[in-house]
């Protein structure tokens, strides 16, 4: 090994001497700020000095006024009990032992249980995938935990039983959340959520489904009044119910278009779509719609957002009282686990997926085995 010492006024300066003399290959093993005096000791300078050295060959230099110095311990006693060389080389082992650290904790962040030789390939390939989902990284890692202390009880688990094994964890975590509820039975149902998640097209798949297959009489109000496509699209699905729609601007027409629809079976609810990130439209809303009144709402969430918008929209609305959850655009994504994420951490169920745009075909009533056979597809691919 070729060591030597360098000092120079800037880090630039005394790297360039260093790639002259050493070459490319050549590795720092010490720098450190230095002051220089000069004229007995009346001038101060800053500079730094670099101790680097390079496993190899002596090369020919490409600069001869910067001769290698060559340490060799027996020939050169008082270099190697240099304290300055003596403090690099146990700084660089102490660096080396530091990273081997890292690696080991890395390891132990992916993997909190300690690992048995005789675990299965597929093991891993799940545990990967369950890592790569919208699932909260402590519930991912707590899914792995229980399907290795699962696995370790006969050490004979297929890849088949071990998706089996998980169904029925996921199952046990959302055994409480209310999936089987009457959505129909009160008078007024609201859909609220952000703007494009589908509302008012999920909303004439609601009111269809109820027509078409409860023989119920429906009507529509609206309060979206910021996009006139909106109302127009809904006074198209109302047209083909033969249902009666009613367009309100503030809490007086709200009042008054309950009043005009009192003899339905249940009135559905459009409210504007917009972003709900800020509060004032949150207060907005409740200014216009009493929802503690004989109302169930529905909070409408796209399966193709970020989960983490979709926790601030439900934090936003749950102010307003949410029954459940309708997720929409299945189609739209490969992704499923951001749905089983929202019903575990909110501890409320879902009442529909919406698969596509037809009306009333592409609407799903959800149930805890659906949402948790969607997780388990994710993790295949």
């Amino acid at each position: 090994m070729k060591v030597k010492k360098y000092k120079a006024s800037s880090m630039q300066e005394a790297m360039s001497q260093v790639r002259a003399e050493l070459g490319d290959e050549a590795v720092i093993l010490n720098s450190k700020a230095v002051k220089t005096t000069s004229f007995f000791g009346l001038v101060t300078k800053k500079g730094v000095e670099v101790i680097a050295a390079v496993d190899e060959e002596p090369i020919k230099q490409k600069n001869k006024n910067y001769p290698v110095l060559e340490i060799e311990p027996v020939k050169e006693p008082d270099v190697v009990r240099n304290e300055q060389f003596s403090i690099d080389f146990s700084s660089q082992r102490e660096l080396l032992d530091n990273i081997q650290e890292m690696k080991r904790m890395m390891k132990g962040l992916k993997s909190p249980y300690s690992r048995d030789s005789e675990l299965p390939d597929y093991f891993f390939e799940i545990e990967e995938s369950l890592q790569k989902t919208e699932l909260p990284t402590e519930l991912a890692q707590a899914a792995s935990e229980h399907l290795y202390q699962e696995w370790q009880k006969s050490k004979n688990m297929s890849k088949r039983q071990m998706t089996e094994t998980l169904k029925g964890y996921f199952l046990q975590l959302i055994e409480q959340v209310d999936f089987e509820r009457n959505i129909y039975k009160k008078k007024y149902v609201s859909l609220v959520g952000p703007t494009g998640v589908g509302k008012t097209t999920t909303l004439a798949k609601m009111a269809a489904s109820v027509v078409l297959k409860h023989g119920k009489s429906v009507g529509f109000i609206t309060t979206d009044t910021y996009r006139i496509a909106a109302i127009e699209q809904l006074k198209t699905y109302a047209s083909i119910l033969e249902a009666p729609i009613e367009v309100c601007y503030n809490a007086e027409d709200f009042q008054e278009a309950k009043g005009r629809l009192s003899h339905l079976d249940i009135v559905f609810i459009d409210t504007a779509g917009r972003n709900f990130l800020n509060e004032e439209f949150v207060r907005d809303l409740q200014a216009v719609i009493d929802f503690k009144e004989e109302m169930d709402t529905f909070l409408v969430l796209s399966l193709t957002s970020k989960i983490n918008d979709m926790k601030k929209i439900t934090d936003q609305f749950w102010k307003v009282g949410i029954q459940q959850f309708i997720f929409t655009k299945k189609d739209e994504t490969a992704s499923s686990s951001s749905m089983y994420a929202m019903i575990q951490q909110y501890d409320i169920g879902a009442a529909f997926i919406t698969n596509g745009q037809s009306v009333p075909e592409d609407l799903q009533v959800a149930h805890k085995d659906l949402v948790v056979t969607e997780l388990l597809e994710e993790l295949k691919q």
